[in-house]
């Protein structure tokens, strides 16, 4: 499972959220289904779109890419996405999110959420100019790359 949360400050995650009461059933349920426990990461937002259809439309799928950057280059890995991400919202219509994120707890960690209206929107966005350029001027600045597909579960997206 797989949760996106967004929050202004830290504290209100720790102090806030996790003192809550649907946090104190969720805590006491969940342990023994989880293999890691809860693997909480922090970023921050650099570029790109969370919901460009605005309307919380659930997608199709949802990719998840974490990016290593080789060192002292993330902010060189930053600027190229953001470029990735201007292009994206300008030109495709089935890409839902596209949101470039920096790592707050590494110095070389970037993440890329992205949702797409279909399994082909996901396919036209790998195929296309801006993704393909970006990833052969990187090849120097990446150091590694992992990405995990993700299908809905019924809840939607931005559910409350």
């Amino acid at each position: 499972m797989l949760a996106f949360e967004q929050y202004r400050v830290r504290s209100d995650l720790y102090e806030t959220h996790f003192h809550s009461a649907a946090m104190d059933i969720f805590l006491a349920k969940i342990p023994p289904t989880m293999t890691t426990g809860l693997d909480l990461t922090h970023y921050e937002d650099v570029a790109g779109f969370l919901d460009k259809p605005g309307d919380m439309t659930e997608c199709a799928l949802f990719y998840d890419t974490r990016i290593t950057c080789a060192p002292g280059k993330r902010e060189a890995v930053l600027a190229g996405l953001k470029t990735v991400a201007g292009q994206v919202e300008r030109e495709e219509k089935g890409t839902y999110t596209y949101l470039v994120l920096r790592s707050l707890d590494t110095e070389d960690g970037v993440r890329v959420f992205e949702r797409y209206a279909s399994k082909e929107a996901m396919e036209e966005h790998r195929r296309g100019k801006a993704l393909l350029g970006f990833f052969m001027a990187s090849k120097e600045i990446i150091k590694s790359m992992e990405g995990w597909s993700y299908v809905p579960n019924g809840y939607g997206w931005l559910h409350r």
